[in-house]
């Protein structure tokens, strides 16, 4: 865990980086498997939007891989848990509505081992972007589609009433497979906030989780100047690289340096040689929905949610990659 921290710090040291000469840039796109980019929105679990990525494409698997599940196996692990009670008692103290989600910010190499260890649910199972509300009427129940962040803050509601709640004075509940109405109230009165997202996944995930036949290596590269021949090294090799940087530089391509507050994570998914800026370019593939307009910083060539970066830009923003190796 002190290395993921040192991580965080290092790479704001300033040293020039080695560039990608033209003849070894030539174009690669590992976005067919991907399908349309996902939408994080207010929710922070960027990192697990990358890890599952990373897996459904590194596994070649039928289904997209639940990026909730994801998230929430990551916070019952150690650090995990550990991070959580940083974040909630120290950090963000001021912060009340933390202590009503499920934990947001993760590393997205803890997130990989975790969900090869456990295996993958996917994400038609366990929605990752909004979940089904099912609202109590006089003319029977009504369904809506919440997004996560405002559907835990809904459901932090009902937990605080959790022990006067009956199948017939609810006003509302999140309904998943394997979860009723009455699942849902017997899961609030049984446990606190975090295990209740716990117990929920598992509930949710217990027929459809699948294991992996085999796990592959994950390997952390702190931002070094030959960073980006293991990034090409990679995505040669067909494999996905996840990106720890400054989220500033998509709203303003000018911005340099890391603020920890800032820090996001993505999946580097393309490559091509811009030969107007005489520069390697990658291809980030965000997690806030597959629009541009006006969140990005218009001099960025936006396509589908996903961004071209010079080589110069990722690496003044940068902390990390992750990456994943053959363990065979």
């Amino acid at each position: 865990m002190k290395f993921w921290f040192l991580a965080l710090i290092i790479p704001s040291l300033a040293f020039a980086f080695t560039s990608t000469p033209k003849p070894e840039c030539s174009t690669l796109d590992l976005r067919e498997s991907l399908g349309e980019v996902r939408d994080q929105k207010k929710i922070s679990w960027c990192y697990a939007f990358t890890a599952s990525d990373m897996l459904g494409h590194t596994f070649n698997l039928p289904e997209k891989v639940s990026a909730a599940d994801v998230a929430i196996g990551y916070n019952d692990t150690k650090i995990g848990q550990f991070v959580r009670w940083l974040d909630v008692i120290v950090v963000n103290l001021k912060d009340p509505d933390l202590a009503k989600l499920a934990h947001q910010t993760g590393f997205n190499k803890a997130a990989l081992i975790t969900s090869m260890k456990e295996g993958w649910c996917p994400e038609n199972i366990f929605p990752s972007e909004a979940w089904t509300k099912m609202i109590q009427t006089p003319e029977g129940w009504v369904e809506e589609q919440v997004p996560l962040h405002n559907a835990m803050l809904e459901i932090a509601v009902l937990h605080a009433e959790r022990k006067n709640l009956t199948p017939q004075n609810l006003p509302y509940y999140y309904s998943f497979k394997n979860v009723g109405a009455a699942e849902f109230i017997e899961l609030l009165q049984n446990k606190k906030v975090a295990g209740f997202y716990s117990a929920l996944r598992e509930a949710v995930c217990r027929d459809d989780r699948r294991p992996f036949d085999y796990r592959w290596k994950v390997k952390m590269v702190i931002k070094n100047p030959k960073i980006f021949d293991r990034i090409s090294e990679q995505l040669e090799t067909g494999r996905l690289v996840g990106l720890d940087y400054d989220s500033r530089v998509l709203t303003d391509n000018s911005n340099h340096g890391v603020n920890i507050s800032e820090l996001h994570t993505s999946s580097l998914v393309a490559r091509r040689w811009n030969e107007e800026r005489k520069t390697c370019e990658f291809l980030v593939r965000n997690s806030h929905g597959n629009a541009c307009g006006l969140k990005y910083d218009p001099t960025i060539d936006c396509d589908a949610g996903s961004l071209w970066l010079s080589e110069s830009q990722i690496f003044k923003n940068m902390t990390s990659i992750v990456f994943m190796l053959s363990g065979n």
